[in-house]
């Protein structure tokens, strides 16, 4: 049986968020941003906050650039990194770390909402 996808119209204004999505879906990365949402650090600074091996360390950053959420300023041997959308950013933040308790609601309460939202 051939998969059914999505019809184009209905993914396309979701295109941009879900590559943003995947870039900030590893904790490196989080870890990365929450340091740089203090201000802009220098390579070794952040590197020292993010302990991983350097070429980990630089994959990490190429793909926070690539998605336009840090830039960066070198002067000579020296880079340092800011974050580009820092609303954006501390929204993500902010939103991950905040409690999320999960609701769950009898049969009755869910046909009722749905019956409500039909009449409108």
């Amino acid at each position: 049986m051939a998969k059914k996808r999505l019809p184009a119209n209905l993914q396309a204004p979701w295109k941009e968020p879900v590559k943003l999505l995947k870039v900030v879906a590893h904790p490196t990365r989080l870890v990365i941003l929450d340091a740089l949402l203090g201000g802009g650090k220098c390579v070794k600074d952040l590197n020292r906050l993010v302990p991983v091996p350097q070429p980990n360390f630089s994959q990490h950053m190429a793909a926070l650039r690539k998605a336009k959420l840090v830039g960066n300023h070198a002067d000579g041997t020296l880079r340092c990194y800011y974050i580009l959308r820092p609303s954006l950013v501390a929204g993500l933040i902010q939103t991950l770390r905040a409690e999320h308790p999960v609701r769950y609601r009898d049969r009755e309460d869910v046909q009722r909402e749905a019956k409500a939202l039909h009449k409108r």
